[in-house]
């Protein structure tokens, strides 16, 4: 696939980390950027960084999740590329001494 403006791009738990990493690297080639996270500062600063449009989404809720779809095709079109970065989980202790 050749990157350009004519592709847009989302991705989860892209403020932040290896989806911030992604995000960047897509934008290089040109690509339109949609960022999804629960971190609203660091999301609207790297979105306005890279001339793109973050939503505050919560991957585990669907209602969500079809918000910020609906946020950001409208600003950017239709996604080509999806790029899942988000995470969920508890911090555990899985081994004992």
């Amino acid at each position: 696939m050749k990157l350009d403006s004519s592709i847009s791009a989302i991705i989860t738990g892209g403020a932040s980390g290896l989806g911030a990493a992604t995000a960047r690297r897509l934008a290089r080639e040109g690509v339109k950027i949609g960022i999804f996270d629960l971190q609203e500062d660091k999301g609207e600063a790297l979105a306005k960084e890279l001339g793109g449009v973050f939503a505050k989404v919560n991957v585990t809720d669907e209602a969500s999740v079809d918000a910020g779809f609906e946020k950001v095709r409208a600003a950017i079109g239709q996604e080509r590329i999806l790029v899942n970065c988000a995470g969920t989980g508890n911090a555990i202790k899985t081994a004992s001494k």
